[in-house]
């Protein structure tokens, strides 16, 4: 039997000693590292927020999303970042919506049908049979809410001029600066949310662009649930 010099012995356990020693605290300092430049986004987010809103307070956490609240116009909302590219609006209003709604950005594919997780719902995709709307943007709600929906978007189109009201704020959050796709989610369940995947750093360099997110968000509250 070969017996293994002393030396090679010594060096193999060194390397693996470095191995087991090195690597972990390599991935820690990457993790910590990457954690503490996300804080850093964060609370830089939260103060260009203050230059639009009110009441700005900014709520880290361990587990789960760290939050920004704030008002807007006197009214409550939060602000929420999932992920480096994705931004989450929530409005935080007295009164629950009671109808179900999804729409957002038109994919490639466009299904007749959804379902809605928070609420467990199935909802059918509603046309307004307006190109401004359906080449752009998908509707789904059932069909007694939905007809209501269609006659609000269609209402603010006009044969001539800009749209207004329901149309002109889906048009807007659509249209974002920098937005790749946008959504929003209405439930009883689930609150009124909006959320935007982006495809620059507009919405959160630019807080002019948020404020005009959480206004439009506002006004459809306003048409969706209060009217």
């Amino acid at each position: 039997m070969i017996e293994i010099p002393h030396w090679i012995q010594i060096f193999v356990l060194i390397g693996i000693a470095l191995v087991v020693v090195i690597v972990p605290i390599r991935i820690l300092y990457e993790m910590t590292k990457d954690s503490r430049d996300r804080s850093k986004r964060f609370q830089d987010l939260a103060d260009r927020l203050k230059e639009k809103f009110g009441a700005v307070e900014a709520h880290r956490t361990i587990f789960g999303m760290s939050r920004i609240e704030f008002k807007h116009d006197g009214r409550p909302a939060s602000v929420y970042q999932p992920a480096d590219d994705e931004i989450l609006i929530q409005l935080e209003p007295r009164i629950d919506p009671k109808f179900h709604l999804l729409a957002r950005t038109r994919g490639a594919l466009t299904p007749p049908i959804v379902m809605l997780w928070e609420s467990f719902r199935v909802l059918p995709r509603i046309l307004t049979h307006d190109p401004l709307i359906d080449d752009s943007i998908e509707l789904y709600a059932t069909p007694t809410f939905g007809s209501y929906i269609r006659e609000a978007a269609l209402d603010g189109i006009p044969a001539e001029g800009k749209p207004t009201g329901l149309a002109e704020s889906l048009v807007v959050l659509r249209k974002m600066p920098g937005v790749k796709r946008f959504e929003l989610r209405m439930s009883p369940s689930g609150g009124f949310r909006l959320s935007f995947r982006l495809r620059s750093d507009d919405m959160l360099y630019r807080p002019e662009e948020l404020e005009s997110a959480v206004h439009h968000a506002f006004q459809l509250y306003d048409l969706l649930v209060l009217s």
